[in-house]
């Protein structure tokens, strides 16, 4: 007499789901979503799944298969033989299995970093973007070969494995670690990815950390500061603010200007200091990122002080007119037309290409602008003379009119 055996519902389900993946498909391999690792396999041995349907299953799932061969995972792989009633030397098999695919997959992973390593510096945006989609394909799997590789000599290089580790969005602490260790990199353009891929990866605590590392002036902020504009919490406005103001770093307070423009911060505090970096007499980077800010804040005041900023420098000041199309303000269509007739060619094609968004008009000459002002000024979302542009401080600190 033969023996009937139960199973929970969900036993079985579990069961049926690893006999169908153990089919091939006509190519002799599962289908390209089915992903087998030691998480699977441990489930389907402890509830009593032969070990000749997991070799099946193994051999289906071809390239799919991610196994961990090391000894907290060979233990968890007899433990579940033990939960399954396998026999001790059918669990030897299955290890011995396991350690030779774990080995090749893991000479593949390593072999597709260092290929990933040696995109990451040719800096081929195309083939760039390939490789970090494979890489993300990969996912946790290819983690430490990343990690093995964060600390290279080419700055391309460790960009592009900081890029990698945000982009696949594992969130251990090895991993985030790293990345904070990254905002200080000697290398800005490493600082930068580091600012994305903390953002990406970031916890509960994130913030806090960050904000508590902007009190330390001696060491380069740059990346901190970007990092905080990406994560998007307003808790961070004061500490930039400060940044701004008491930092010697054109970096650090160039990103303070960019964060805090990301995070429209509208404190009083906040506005005041950006409206001074438009002003600043020394970093003509500050001016137009600052100005870009107040943009995303939209200050009113704005456009006075581009304008006196405008007179002041030469250098970045086509870049900082820009800013301008953002202001619905008649005195700032009377600023750029004037610009238009400048002898400079980049600030007259600036100024003619900011009317142009201003106005969704186009016009030859300063001539014909000044005759659409004219026009504009009787609207009423235009109403507003030159007259009534807020007051800027003069070079000396003193305020004067436009």
């Amino acid at each position: 007499m033969r023996h009937k055996t139960f199973c929970a519902p969900g036993v079985l389900v579990l069961a049926a789901v690893l006999v169908l993946a153990a089919h091939p498909t006509s190519n002799g391999r599962a289908s390209a979503g089915e992903v087998m690792d030691n998480a699977t396999l441990n489930k389907a041995i402890s509830v009593g799944m032969s070990i000749d349907v997991i070799l099946k299953q193994i051999e289906a799932s071809g390239p799919n298969c991610h196994f961990d061969s090391s000894t907290d995972a060979l233990i968890e792989i007899q433990k579940s033989s033990k939960a399954g009633g396998w026999k001790p030397e059918d669990a030897g098999i299955l290890q011995k299995k396991i350690i030779d695919i774990a080995g090749h997959d893991q000479k593949r992973l390593a072999e597709m970093v260092l290929k990933g390593v040696n995109v990451f510096e040719n800096a081929d945006k195309d083939e760039y973007e390939l490789m970090m989609r494979s890489l993300m394909r990969e996912g946790h799997t290819v983690i430490p070969y990343l990690l093995e590789n964060v600390q290279r000599e080419s700055e391309r290089m460790r960009a592009g494995v900081v890029d990698a580790l945000g982009r696949i969005g594992d969130k251990s602490d090895k991993v985030v670690n790293e990345c904070l260790l990254m905002l200080i990199d000697r290398s800005k353009p490493v600082r930068q990815e580091a600012a994305n891929a903390v953002a990406a990866l970031a916890g509960p605590t994130t913030c806090d950390d960050l904000i508590a590392r902007l009190s330390n002036l001696n060491a380069k902020l740059d990346g901190v500061a970007m990092a905080l504009g990406y994560l998007g919490d307003a808790r961070a406005i004061p500490a930039l603010t400060k940044l701004i103001k008491v930092s010697v770093d054109s970096d650090a307070r160039v990103c303070a200007a960019f964060s805090l423009g990301q995070l429209r911060a509208k404190t009083p505090e906040a506005s005041a200091a950006l409206l001074e970096a438009v002003l600043d007499e020394h970093d003509e980077k500050l001016r137009d990122t600052a100005g870009r800010a107040l943009e995303l804040i939209h200050d009113p005041r704005t456009p006075s002080y581009i304008f006196r900023a405008v007179q002041r420098y030469r250098n970045g000041r086509e870049d900082l007119i820009k800013h301008l199309a953002a202001f619905k303000d008649i005195s700032a269509l009377e600023f750029l037309v004037e610009q238009v007739a400048s002898d400079d060619p980049r600030m007259k094609k600036a100024a003619k290409d900011t009317l142009m968004l201003m106005t969704g008009e186009e016009m030859e000459d300063a001539e014909g602008w000044r005759g659409l002002v004219e026009i504009l000024r009787t609207r009423p979302d235009w109403a507003k003379s030159s007259a009534d542009a807020p007051k800027v401080p003069d070079a000396h600190g003193i305020p004067t009119s436009n």
